[in-house]
């Protein structure tokens, strides 16, 4: 436990005092929604594509725990789409916000709280079940909402659709990041650097402008929404992975520590980020996001 400590504080910290600073300057009214949602714009538009193409550029594809990976994608689409069945028949949302609340009850915060854990408690060479979940998680769950935001928001017949979704640039970075790392085409440093630094902002921007919506949200209620994907993320995952690893899904030494803490990790915020690039209600998803970091300090501590 004492071990976790550091990597907790250094993990938790930014989480907590980026949308703690948004907060604040939002209701001085410094801030506004839109200038929220203008910095939210940057972030899904530059900053998260630097960082995913990046990631998946380099990531090494060759050391893959397929069983594992199987296992954990195939549990994220379960909680995806039960967090949707509950949100859309159980609180009777709107289709897209339901759809944006399943994805933040399955999509997690393992690039700015797990990776730092795993980091420091196991050491660099173990942080590759993390990036592979990374890219996976991206192609899979993150650009799949995308396409299906586009199909529903879209208005447009299929090729209309389907031209919108491949000039979306998060779908660039995705299929552009991984064309460059089946073809073995090194990165310039120049380049790397500078996506490396504009990755960089995608955190701090996100939660920055997160911390600004929650300023105008009634936050003496969490509500059911905010509390279902909160509840499938936080306590349902990880007792996936316990089900899981050692029975059902064969685990190598190597990946099971690190896997067993991205299913513990938290609500990520990429969900907040498409619901202002879409027009979707997020003030629940912003609750969960906070809601489940606070709790997923006790989850990471008994599974680490």
């Amino acid at each position: 436990m004492e071990a976790l400590l550091g990597p907790l504080q250094y993990a938790i910290l930014p989480v907590f005092a980026f949308p703690a600073l948004g907060f604040v300057l939002g209701l001085r009214g410094a801030f506004s929604r839109t200038a929220a949602e203008g910095t939210n714009t940057f972030v899904v538009s530059v900053a998260v594509p630097c960082l995913l193409f990046r990631l998946i550029a380099l990531a090494d594809l060759s050391k893959i725990d397929w069983p594992v990976l199987v296992a954990y994608e195939g549990s994220l689409i379960a909680l995806y789409a039960l967090g949707y069945l509950i949100c859309r028949h159980v609180f009777r949302l709107a289709p897209l916000e339901a759809l944006l609340i399943g994805m933040t009850g399955a999509f997690p915060n393992h690039v700015f709280f797990i990776l730092p854990i795993v980091e420091t408690l196991y050491g660099q060479g173990a942080t590759l079940p993390v990036a592979t979940t990374v890219v996976f998680d991206t192609m899979i769950i993150f650009a799949g909402t995308i396409m299906i935001l586009e199909a529903m928001t879209g208005g447009a017949g299929p090729l209309a659709t389907l031209g919108s979704i491949l000039k979306n640039p998060l779908i660039v970075a995705i299929f552009g990041g991984f064309a460059v790392n089946w073809a073995g085409i090194g990165l310039h440093d120049g380049l790397e650097r500078f996506l490396a630094l504009a990755g960089a902002a995608a955190a701090p921007g996100s939660l920055f402008a997160l911390g600004v919506i929650l300023s105008g949200a009634d936050l003496r209620r969490v509500g059911g929404p905010a509390w279902s994907a909160t509840i499938l993320k936080t306590f349902v995952h990880p007792l996936c992975a316990l089900a899981l690893f050692g029975t059902v899904v064969p685990v190598s030494p190597e990946w099971e520590d690190p896997a067993r803490l991205v299913f513990a990790a938290p609500c990520g915020a990429m969900a907040f980020i498409l619901g202002l690039r879409y027009g979707v209600p997020v003030d629940s998803v912003a609750k969960a996001v906070i809601l489940s970091t606070v709790l997923s300090v006790f989850t990471v501590a008994l599974l680490a």
